[in-house]
């Protein structure tokens, strides 16, 4: 990149940006702090005879850090410091994993004046090798810190891709101000973000998925989250309703989200799933949730506004959950608005023989079907539920 186009984008995005949330150095001791500042003060002065940007950015981690110093104690005290106590700062940096945000926070402050020297370069190398940072790992954190100078969600996702050392958990305070998908796409993790609540074109999850077709996609992680985002699959019906499906997850969780125009989304293998304030609205051909057996589904503080379907399956489906036996399934402080379960059986949330709880929800206009839990050989337990022009709560 040309010096004057990376000087222009940190002064907009690092150092005219929002405050930085959730900095690892927040968690450290006042000790630990002072000799980091310390350091960063050293590098941005490091064959830099302007450093009025890079002390300012010095100061917005400072104050997202809770300094109870203030950054001339710094400029007088970075002069002092002795290899003694720079080496007990680097032992005390790695007991408390703190290595790659601080050496993330160096690169950001060396490139801010634009491309590197080799003396800054060399330094930058100085300090990765101190912290014993392997050589592999310092090309994806320069990577790393190209994306975050230009807020790049594309470049961001293609060094994530190679991240195999999962260095992108220790940089989160950067990188979730601008990424809008896949914040951590490895082997065994998908997480979803948007800081901003953007909607997330279905077609990007289809790429990310292990394996798709006409009508549906299936994801495959150990761990896989969505957060804060906004999913229309409207525009991915073609003959059927489009599904997200979701396989053998040890943890699947859906926090802040909203769903709309949905086929359903479907958990084959998965063993728990959390829902927290999310929404669910037009899942008109489908049940929302396809559960197979020996799964644990929360939902918490979330609504279902006009979902269900007609079916002339009898006693094995319901209109919010299909799920045939074996799963244990708890709604609390949920609201469910219009939803229905239309056809010859009976379940307008769910049915048949499973482990079912409804604690302080709402049901309003609920009223197609016979019961909204009907259980079978199946229990359900519920207490403060509020039913208005609806259907019985249970069988």
């Amino acid at each position: 990149m040309e010096s004057n186009k990376v000087y222009e984008l940190f002064n907009k995005t690092i150092l005219q940006g929002s405050a930085i949330k959730e900095h690892p150095l927040e968690k450290a001791d006042e000790r630990l702090k002072s000799v980091y500042y310390d350091l960063l003060y050293i590098t941005a002065q490091y064959e830099n005879s302007d450093t009025d940007n890079q002390i300012q950015f010095i100061k917005r981690i400072m104050d997202s850090t809770n300094a109870v110093t203030v950054i001339s104690d710094h400029i007088r005290s970075a002069g002092e410091l002795t290899p003694e106590k720079t080496a007990d700062f680097i032992r005390n940096c790695k007991n408390m994993h703190l290595e790659i945000i601080f050496f993330m926070d160096c690169l950001l402050i060396a490139c801010s004046t634009g491309n590197l020297n080799k003396k800054q370069v060399d330094y930058l190398s100085e300090v990765a090798a101190s912290l014993e940072i392997r050589r592999s790992d310092v090309e994806l954190l320069c990577g790393y810190a190209v994306s975050i100078l230009e807020q790049s969600t594309e470049k961001y996702e293609k060094i994530n891709k190679q991240d195999t050392s999962e260095l992108y958990r220790h940089i989160l305070c950067y990188t979730k101000k601008y990424v809008c998908g896949a914040i951590a796409n490895t082997d065994k993790c998908l997480h979803l973000y948007s800081m901003a609540h953007e909607t997330v074109d279905p077609k990007r999850i289809i790429v990310l998925s292990s394996s798709a077709n006409y009508n549906s996609c299936e994801i495959t992680r150990e761990t896989i989250v969505f957060e804060n985002i906004r999913i229309d699959l409207s525009n991915m019906t073609q003959i059927h309703d489009f599904h997200i499906g979701f396989g053998c997850a040890k943890n699947v969780i859906f926090r802040s989200c909203d769903f709309i125009n949905g086929g359903s989304l479907r958990f084959h293998g998965c063993q728990n799933i959390s829902i927290d304030d999310c929404t669910f609205t037009d899942f008109v051909n489908d049940a929302v949730f396809d559960l197979n057996p020996d799964s644990t589904l929360s939902v918490t503080r979330s609504e279902f506004r006009n979902c269900g379907y007609e079916t002339s399956f009898q006693n094995t489906t319901g209109g919010i959950i299909r799920s045939a036996n074996l799963n244990h399934v708890v709604f609390r402080e949920c609201s469910f608005e219009s939803c229905f379960a239309q056809g010859s059986f009976k379940g307008g949330v769910i049915c048949f023989n499973n482990s079912a709880e409804a604690y302080d929800c709402t049901f309003s206009g609920c009223n197609r079907g016979t019961y909204l839990f009907f259980t079978d050989n199946g229990t359900f337990r519920g207490d403060r539920n509020k039913l208005v022009d609806s259907v019985e709560l249970k069988s």
